[in-house]
């Protein structure tokens, strides 16, 4: 049985309860009243039998079949009334569950094109040209990744919750794997553990960086997005570490979040998204938190999540606009967006551009009309 399928039998099964429940009522106050209740109730334990994400693709699907058969004068209105009331409070549920608990996170960091969406290649650039440019200097030819993206994210979160003003923060591989929404285990811990390291040493440029969100000026600012990773040791042992450890985060980004040069993240929901370019996709476009619809060219996003090696594409144009176009049907399927379209030119990358409209759930303020930034020249060095 296919998902859409089970989540049309629980919906049913849900519509009818909700009808048998509040159709005993004749004095219209009272009525209202458990009519709310009654459909809280029931949404809220919809959400606990069915994964978000099959709620999702089930709403986007099928949504708007539903309220044509209302114009049916031969369908049970009623009934089909009470599948959408109920689909609809569900999906709010969930994306109040999204929303509780998000994080606030550095602009400059979203906009740079430091995370790549293709963690099998074996590429390794020292220039990606994305929203705004970045230039990567890796020792070991290692890349980051929308994990380390993620990670970074939860130690973000964690600087805010735990920090007192400093610029360092101590935590436990535990307090990461948590903000994460993941499970405790030592392929986790492992995993946890070399995404850190890798955010400690790969020194990249970021070339248009502003402290605060409205700063006269930008910069460009060599650096690690860690700056120290501290580990205690007992004397004389050779492996008897403290659980905590302290992460020194560098001082541009501690003055940044002083300055509110920030959006806001679900950690929750990008842990929903299986694809890394789905993930990455989130954080960029949740980084114009006041825009209800984001347009970019193709080519600028392929560069931006490392598809793009020096002018050419890393594999055929129709593959990396697939990856885009299911990355964007998951954002769909989870709620972040309701929709989203390409225009422009057919074929190629340059000239091409990807629309996506976000849920009105996950806006901060009134529509503002948003270019990309002018780059700025790189001198050499």
């Amino acid at each position: 049985m296919s998902d859409s399928a089970q989540v049309e039998i629980h919906l049913d099964v849900a519509a009818r309860e909700f009808l048998d429940k509040t159709k005993r009522h004749v004095d219209p106050l009272k009525a209202a009243t458990v009519y709310q209740e009654m459909a809280d109730e029931i949404s809220s334990q919809l959400v606990q039998l069915i994964p978000v994400k099959s709620l999702f693709m089930y709403a986007n699907q099928t949504g708007e079949l539903l309220k044509t058969q209302l114009l049916d004068p031969k369908a049970d209105h009623a009934f089909i009334k009470a599948k959408i009331e109920i689909m609809e409070r569900a999906l709010r549920v969930k994306s109040v569950d999204y929303l509780r608990e998000v994080v606030p996170f550095n602009t400059n960091i979203a906009q740079h094109a430091l995370f790549s969406a293709n963690p099998r290649s074996n590429q390794v650039l020292t220039t990606a040209n994305g929203v705004r440019s970045v230039h990567i200097k890796s020792a070991t030819g290692e890349t980051l990744t929308t994990y380390e993206a993620r990670v970074m994210g939860a130690v973000q979160s964690l600087w805010f919750k735990l920090n007192v003003g400093k610029p360092s923060v101590e935590l436990k591989y535990a307090d990461i794997l948590s903000e994460l929404g993941l499970t405790d285990g030592a392929a986790n811990y492992k995993r946890i553990q070399e995404a850190l390291m890798r955010l400690m040493k790969i020194e990249v440029t970021l070339t248009q960086f502003q402290r605060s969100k409205d700063g006269e000026y930008e910069e460009i600012a060599l650096t690690r997005l860690i700056d120290q990773i501290v580990f205690r040791r007992k004397i004389g042992a050779a492996n008897h570490y403290q659980y905590k450890f302290e992460i020194r985060l560098p001082e541009w980004l501690v003055e940044a979040n002083r300055a509110g040069n920030l959006f806001d993240i679900s950690l929750i929901l990008m842990n929903d998204l299986k694809s890394y370019l789905a993930q990455g996709l989130y954080w960029l476009i949740s980084s114009y938190p006041e825009d209800s619809a984001v347009t970019l060219e193709l080519s600028v996003l392929a560069g931006h999540f490392h598809f793009i090696n020096g002018e050419e594409p890393i594999m055929p144009v129709y593959k990396i606009v697939e990856r885009i176009k299911h990355a964007c049907e998951e954002l769909k399927a989870v709620g972040f967006i309701d929709s989203f379209e390409f225009s422009g030119k057919k074929q190629g990358l340059s000239g091409r551009y990807l629309t996506v409209t976000k849920n009105p759930v996950f806006l901060n303020s009134t529509i503002r009309l948003r270019d990309l930034p002018e780059q700025l020249e790189f001198p050499n060095l």
